[in-house]
Order: structure tokens, then sequence, then C-alpha cells
């Protein structure tokens, strides 16, 4: 028998069920199961809970069971409790729910940490309004709820847009005397910042202070986040000295939303100014801060700024991730320097990163923008040999190259493989086929997926109309194409101009002058422009001396 016996039997021994290794705690269980008398479930459960601990949930299930069916020991709200909550964190909230039941079956009492975890569980699953009902039960059971589970109710509140519900828990927490604290109401603020609820965030901050509960940086930075993507600068100013008057130290999350804000507005300049100004404060910026600028680069087709800007971060010790790359390989291939792209494509690996999907899907598109769809292809498949999985966006980017490419046949067998591999296919992915199918004359193709869309339960859009009214104009079938306007108005879908101007271009170009007349009548009257093309088609025909007087006359109205 194991010298730890005697240990084990006393429960003041807890040190012999510290553990950091999953092994050291199996192999204490193994000799622990060997023991004759057992040891009680108490000890069971001390060790039970150090592998809970170490984050090893499936092990601690799997022990639990093992436990049950040799009948070792018999279970306790204690060991129950353990279950549940290895259950919820493994995103099997049904199971740990099952687990209640259960507990009530052994006579035992559900205790208030039980349904804590099942409240936790529910709002992991984004569950919210099952984790409200059992909160609302707990309370009317008699349980008083602790912050860290109001919390944890606030947050699912808030990351499901309803902060105002938010808002409505704390004021009835503070009608009972409950506990609140800043932490609680700066996830309500964030979150009615985030719903661009900027107005509400700043009532609740006044009554936040007015109450006496001092704001963070985490407060402010919730915000000044708001603030910016409202647009209103000087007020975002106004707070950032706010802040520091209060003797708030700005950290580099506060630097990086305005950096973040600003680029996103175009105001790089500004920008690469605060990244300037955190840097001689010695606020380092780090990876999400050099990272933005260079988006914001970018974003203006300065790619040799956003170079420099990834130079100097490495260059300060600080090691770009796989989100960094894809920005400059973006960048890259916007500019159709497909060989710059690749280098940092291999360079990836060198720094020890793995490309994701946004990585190779901006490649692809690269490529087929770079007139190389067939290299995309090839880059799709060392994509599926190296473990990552194509997704909506991958197919889409690769469809829409090899379709503007126009190499058809292989666009219809990467659909085919899109389909076979689970995927569903949006709108997007059949209006770039409808429209790969119109533009190479396939016109019987295209008209074969447009009206099977109805069945596939899929709502078509403006874009999607357009696409096969401008094809079957372009095939001479005028009259289908008159239908489908129609069609367009009855299903809800109204045209727009771009409708408008597509079909009396292509009446226009097959000579049925009256008929494009009367529906650039129409166009008119629901207040659509004529374009550039539709414009230069009516010029060149004002010149035909043979028109009919009544076509002429109505030609002069809009030119």
């Amino acid at each position: 028998m194991s010298s730890r016996t005697g240990f084990i039997k006393s429960p003041r021994n807890r040190s012999l069920f510290d553990f950091t290794n999953l092994d050291d705690a199996l192999k204490l269980f193994d000799e622990m199961s060997q023991m004759r008398p057992l040891p009680s479930i108490v000890h069971f459960t001390k060790l039970l809970g150090a592998i809970v601990r170490m984050k090893h949930y499936t092990s601690a299930i799997s022990l639990l069971n093992q436990m049950e069916s040799s009948r070792m020991v018999e279970p306790n709200e204690y060991s129950l409790g353990i279950l549940m909550n290895c259950y919820c964190h493994l995103n099997r909230v049904d199971l740990g729910f099952s687990v209640l039941g259960r507990t009530l079956k052994l006579g035992y009492e559900v205790n208030c940490v039980m349904l804590i975890t099942l409240i936790r569980g529910f709002c992991i699953v984004d569950k919210i309004g099952q984790a409200v009902k059992l909160f609302n039960d707990m309370v009317t059971k008699g349980f008083r709820p602790d912050i860290v589970t109001c919390g944890t109710i606030i947050n699912g509140f808030c990351k499901t847009g309803n902060a105002r519900a938010a808002i409505e828990l704390v004021e009835k927490m503070e009608e009972r005397n409950w506990e609140t604290n800043v932490i609680v109401y700066n996830m309500i603020i964030d979150g009615l910042c985030k719903d661009r609820l900027v107005a509400e965030a700043f009532q609740l901050f006044s009554e936040m202070i007015r109450k006496g509960i001092s704001p963070t940086v985490v407060t402010y930075n919730s915000l000044i986040h708001g603030l910016c993507n409202s647009n209103q600068w000087k007020e975002a100013t106004r707070l950032l000295n706010e802040m520091v008057n209060r003797n708030i130290k700005p950290n580099v999350q506060t630097f990086t939303i305005l950096v973040d804000a600003l680029c996103k507005e175009g105001k790089v300049t500004e920008a690469a100014e605060i990244v300037e100004l955190m840097i001689q404060r010695g606020e380092e910026p780090n990876t999400v801060t050099y990272s933005a600028l260079m988006d914001g680069y970018c974003l203006q087709s300065k790619i040799h700024e956003a170079k420099k800007i990834f130079d100097l971060m490495v260059t300060r010790g600080c090691a770009p991730n796989i989100h960094s790359y894809n920005i400059l390989i973006n960048g890259y291939c916007k500019k159709r320097r497909m060989a710059k792209a690749i280098r940092l494509f291999h360079e990836i690996s060198q720094m020890g990163l793995v490309p994701n999907t946004v990585t190779y899907t901006t490649l692809m598109g690269g490529f087929c923008h770079a007139g190389k769809p067939l290299a995309a292809q090839q880059l799709l498949n060392e994509m599926q040999a190296h473990g990552q999985h194509p997704n909506l966006m991958t197919y889409s980017t690769l469809l829409d190259g090899l379709c503007k490419n126009q190499c058809l046949a292989e666009a219809m067998a990467l659909f085919r493989e899109m389909e076979e591999s689970g995927l569903h296919p949006n709108i997007v992915v059949y209006n770039i086929l409808i429209d790969g199918m119109c533009k190479a004359g396939n016109i019987k193709g295209a008209r074969e997926f447009f009206y099977g869309l109805s069945s596939k339960r899929l709502q078509l859009d403006v874009h999607t109309y357009n696409i096969m009214i401008n094809g079957l104009c372009k095939g001479g079938l005028l009259s289908e194409a008159n239908m489908l306007l129609k069609k367009t108005e009855e299903s809800g879908c109204s045209p727009n101009g771009i409708t408008y101007n597509i079909i009396v271009q292509g009446f226009l170009r097959n000579n049925e002058t009256l008929r494009a007349m009367q529906l650039l009548q129409e166009m008119v009257e629901k207040g659509f422009s004529a374009d550039a093309c539709t414009m230069t088609l009516l010029l060149n025909l004002s010149n035909n001396s043979g028109l009919d007087e009544s076509v002429l006359e109505m030609l002069n109205k809009f030119l």
C-alpha cells in the first residue's frame, strides 16, 4: 500500500492535492482506488477539483463516471457540482442541466453554486434567455446571487446587444442593496457604446460617478471608443484630457482605440502622430497598435509606409502576428505586387506562425486580381493540404477570379467541390456564377441557376436581378428581360437606377427605340438618372435622321 495512505486520510494535507501535471493526479487516483478501506468522497472530490483547476474537464468527467460505474463511492452534491461545472466548461450546458435533475433525484438540495454554474454555462453558449430564467428562479427561491453571477448575466445582455436590460438588472440590484461595482458599470457602458448608444452610456457614466463609484481606464476607453465611432473627435479629446486630470493614465488600449479610429477615417497622419506621442510618453505600442496604423496606410494605398511601420514594429521588439502579415499581404495584393506578397507568405512559417484562412483567401484574391486564377486554385490545394478549411469567402473569391478570367469550366468544378464539402452557397456565390455564365454567353445555364434559386430558399437581391436582366439583354432576349423587370417589382425587390439603365441600353442596342424611350420616361419618373453609357447611346441615336418625330420629341426631353 502507498506510503501516502495516511496523508490522504488526513484532510489537513491539502498540498497533496496541488498538481501541475495531469499524469501525477491520475496516478494518485489509481492509488486511492486500490486503498482498502477507500478514502471518502471528500478526498476524491478534492482530487477531482485539482484536475478541474488544471482545466482537464474531460478527464474529470471520465473519472467521475468510473467512480460511479464501479460503485467506488456514492456521489454527493459536491461531486455532482464538479460534473456539472465540467459539462458547462465544455459548452454542454444541456448535460450540465441533466445533472441538476440527478441531484434532485438522489435527494440532495440544489445549492447556489450549482445554479450559478448553470447560469454561467448558459451565458457561455449565448443562451441568455435561459440564463435569465434560471437567474430569476434562483432569486425567487431566496438565493442571493453574488456580483460575479450578476456580472455574468449583465455581460450576456451586453454581448447580445441588450444593454438596456442590463441597466434594468443593475437598478434591481441596487433596490435590493446587492453589491455593484465599477466592473458591472464598465460592462454596460461598453455594451451601450458598441450599440452606438453613446448618449445613454454617458448618462450611466454620470450616474456611476454620482453614486461614488470611480471610473477606471477601462471606463474611459469604452467611452472614447464610442465617441470615435460616432466621429465625435472633439468630445473624445475632451474626455482624454478629463481622464488625465483625474490622474487616470491612458494605457496602450486608449491610444490604440484612437489610432484605429483615425485610420478608419483616413486620418493616418494624425494616427501616426499619436503613435509617436505614445513612444515619447514611454507607452510602448503593441502589435494591435502597429497593425491598425499599417491598415490605415494600406487603405490609402501607401504600402511603402505600411511596410516601414511593420519594420519599425519588429525593430522595437514587438513581434508581428498573423493579422499583421495579413494586412501587409493584402496591401501588396491590391497593388498586384505578388512577388512581395508571396515573400511575406513564406516568412510567416519562418516566424513560427501559421497562415490562416484569411491569409490564403487574400493571396488567392491577389492572384485573381493579377490575372492568375490557376495559381490561386493551386494555392487552394496547398491550403487544404496544410489542414486549413476554405470558407464561403475563400470559395467566393476564387470563383469570382475564375469567372472574371473566363475559366468557367474550372469555376463550375470548384462550385461542385464546395457543395460536396458541406458548405451551402449563398446569394453572393450564385451572383458570381450567374454573372460569369452570362458574360461567357451561356445564357441557358445562367437562366437555370437563376430560376432555380427560389427552390433553394435564398433571398434574391436587386443585384441578382440586374445580373440576369443584363445577361438577357446582351443575349437579345428583350421580352424576357422586360418580364423580369416586372417580376423584380412584384417580388418586393425594387429595381434601382442600375436596373433601368441596363434595360434601356439593351433596348437601344437592339434598335427597340420606342420601348427604350418609354422605359427611360418611367425611369426618370422614379427619380433615377441616365448613366454615361445610356447618355452616349442617346446622343448617338439623336444623330439618326430617320427617327420617328414622336421618338425625336421624347429624345429631346432627355438630352
